[in-house]
């Protein structure tokens, strides 16, 4: 793990981080922050791509502007975690925990989201392109917007997971255990909703 490249995160100070990363890739060196811990903190406009991130930790930080490209994330954890305008594309997402977060329009293309178990969380406008997992648990998590588009996921569990308003096309859920999960608004090019989605009107009671 290069201790110089966390403290530069825990700065906050991106260019300074940037130029850091372009030095190490220039002498053909590991780019590596391995299992390293950031809490609390606001981070704008990094770009985390080819670096090796394996179970690296976020603790309440928010993230705004921000690049996983090519980067290594298995077994990371996001806690807490605000995620505004971030994009991930290919890399390596196996393991992947996210627990009482927020993501705001994000991008997820080309990505392996095996293994990923996703918790008390809302992902409001986010974009998923050419997604493949062979394992994917969710619990109580509510998309709101966003595309969904040739999404794969082979097996895992959802419960109390809520599409709401979501355009899906290309999709295939047929190998998850689906309970009490629910469609609100949700179109999906026609294709049938896999058993265990529940079509709710979306209209609240008035008392």
């Amino acid at each position: 793990m290069s201790d110089n490249l966390v403290s530069l995160v825990k700065k906050g100070n991106a260019t300074a981080f940037h130029k850091a990363v372009r030095r190490l890739l220039e002498d053909d060196q590991p780019v590596a922050m391995e299992a390293a811990t950031f809490s609390e903190l606001t981070l704008t406009g990094f770009d985390f791509s080819d670096i090796d991130m394996t179970h690296c930790a976020f603790e309440s930080c928010t993230l705004s502007e921000c690049r996983f490209v090519d980067t290594t994330l298995e077994g990371a954890f996001f806690d807490g975690v605000t995620l505004l305008h971030c994009h991930f594309e290919q890399g390596d997402l196996g393991g992947w925990a996210i627990d009482a977060s927020t993501l705001g329009s994000c991008t997820f293309e080309n990505v392996d989201l095996s293994g990923n178990e996703w918790t008390n969380s809302r992902v409001n406008d986010t974009n998923f392109e050419s997604v493949t997992t062979d394992t994917w648990w969710m619990e109580r998590v509510t998309f709101k917007g966003g595309k969904w588009r040739d999404v794969t996921v082979e097996g895992g569990a959802w419960s109390h997971v809520t599409f709401r308003k979501l355009s899906l096309h290309d999709f295939d859920f047929d190998g998850v255990d689906i309970t009490h999960c629910y469609h609100v608004g949700t179109s999906t090019g026609g294709a049938d909703w896999p058993d265990g989605f529940i079509e709710k009107s979306g209209r609240r009671k008035t008392l």
